[in-house]
């Protein structure tokens, strides 16, 4: 449980969906970081209205995982799909990863380079290459890479289902 003040009004308000983890993402950082609890959260449904400001011309937004469930999540997993331009994708991912913490929320989205979105209900294995927003996170005290450049993109690969894939078993969601 955490104590926040609003700096407007001074008040003094007890917070009991934060988390306390410290998080630096290439330029972001954020140390209470919000618990989500699906598409439904009104922090949820103002983080979807910025993104969906953004121009998404020619591009799809698609969420995943916990978020789709009805259970606390950590963050919410999101992935873009479109044609492969490193610079607009890096710039949608910043985009995206910033309106998150702007409102205290970890957004982990990525960009799908090769593959397809994995849909637990239906449980077929897929490989992907994923491209990311950085290289690599810093949370709590720990550094975790896991990318390399490729062709103006931070990449990495990843097979469904992972270990944890049953703790979601949403089919995927397009968003935009």
């Amino acid at each position: 449980m955490f104590l926040l003040r609003n700096i407007k009004t001074t008040k003094v308000v007890v917070d009991t969906y934060t988390m306390q983890k410290h998080v630096k993402y290439g330029d972001y950082e954020c140390t209470n970081l919000h618990q989500l609890c699906s598409l439904r959260d009104p922090l949820v449904c103002e983080l979807l209205e910025r993104i969906s400001r953004l121009d998404w011309s020619g591009y799809q937004l698609w969420a995943h995982g916990s978020i789709l469930g009805e259970h606390t999540a950590q963050d919410i997993d999101l992935t873009i799909i479109g044609p492969n331009k490193p610079e607009r994708i890096n710039q949608l991912l910043e985009q995206c990863v910033k309106i998150g913490f702007d409102l205290f929320m970890q957004v982990d989205i990525k960009y799908l380079v090769k593959g397809k979105l994995y849909d637990h209900t239906n449980g077929i294995p897929q490989k992907q290459i994923l491209a990311h927003y950085q290289p690599e996170i810093w949370i709590n005290g720990t550094t975790y890479k896991y990318a390399h450049r490729h062709r103006g993109l931070w990449v990495t690969e990843r097979r469904y289902p992972m270990t944890k894939s049953h703790r979601a078993p949403y089919p995927p969601k397009q968003l935009i």
